[in-house]
């Protein structure tokens, strides 16, 4: 369930644009604690683990190999690490890929 938290708090801020300005100068404490507040219940490492196999996902999708030379780690350069996850990870991967990657067989829609 947190794995699942951690995604629909993702979607949250991705669609809305006074949460992203909000929260992407704030410390990742800071951004756990608003994740909480919402009613997003993960902690730092589930949010760290699940944002870790998307990346793998979508390197393996865009048959790279998950090192330095991943062409994702370009796209961080002059962004705030939150907008990079936004942007770059979950704006790259549809919603059934989002699915495999949380390993459920049953495809329970992520929306918000």
């Amino acid at each position: 369930m947190a794995r699942r938290n951690v995604i629909k708090f993702l979607k949250t801020v991705a669609n809305s644009s006074s949460l992203q300005e909000e929260l992407r100068v704030k410390s990742k404490d800071e951004v756990m604690n608003n994740a909480k507040n919402l009613g997003y219940d993960f902690v730092d490492n589930e949010f760290d683990d699940l944002v870790w196999e998307l990346e793998i996902f979508l390197a393996e999708k865009r048959s790279e190999k998950f090192d330095q030379t991943f062409s994702l780690w370009t796209t961080m350069w002059g962004k705030y690490y939150l907008q990079y996850v936004l942007d770059n990870v979950i704006g790259s991967l549809s919603d059934q890929d989002i699915e495999q990657v949380l390993g459920k067989s049953e495809s329970i829609p992520v929306t918000v």
